[in-house]
């Protein structure tokens, strides 16, 4: 049987992408979604692509616990590809108790509910943000981290160390943050 992967923010532009590679490598996908940076289109486009029309969809808001818990129920899940998060770093500078709000307790519920589902595998979204000013470049993963330089960045560390705290204390989680640039 295949591993079922949640991905959250799967109906944006990354996850879109992301559900595409999972599908055509034998993963069964999970697809949630709250909608608010995105439409159908790109979801569309994944079932167009992969002549998939019974691809899961959920439009719910991650930060919504009891949806985020409904969707464990319903589905089996094994890992998690953790997208869904607001990720624009001027509008986070403008708005920032939105994205502490939303990037963390979105984080926090995806976890929460994996734990109480008897645990899974996480990739979380991070970004090369988490570095700050780097004092040497090019930036390496031996690179140190630093405050960043935003709220948007300040809860991608966060996360990342909330993920760090979990797969320490909760054996069945295990976890990976992958760190894009621009």
């Amino acid at each position: 049987m295949a591993k079922k992967v949640l991905v959250s923010g799967g109906a944006g532009y990354i996850g879109c992408h992301v559900t595409v590679e999972l599908i055509e490598a034998g993963y069964e996908v999970v697809v949630a979604d709250n909608m608010s940076n995105c439409d159908l289109t790109c979801f569309n486009g994944v079932k167009k692509i992969t002549g998939r029309d019974d691809i899961p969809f959920y439009e719910i808001d991650c930060c919504d616990y009891a949806s985020v818990t409904r969707l464990f129920d319903e589905q089996k899940i094994d890992a998690v590809i953790h997208f869904a998060a607001f990720k624009a770093v001027g509008e986070s500078v403008a708005e920032p108790l939105m994205y502490y709000r939303n990037n963390l307790v979105s984080f926090l519920n995806i976890l929460e509910a994996a734990k109480a589902h008897g645990g899974c595998n996480v990739l979380f979204s991070s970004s090369a943000t988490v570095y700050g000013e780097a004092e040497q470049l090019p930036v390496t993963e031996q690179t140190p981290r630093l405050p960043a330089t935003s709220p948007y960045g300040n809860t991608k560390t966060m996360c990342e160390d909330i993920l760090r705290d979990t797969v320490r204390a909760v054996a069945s989680i295990k976890g990976i943050a992958l760190r894009y640039f621009n």
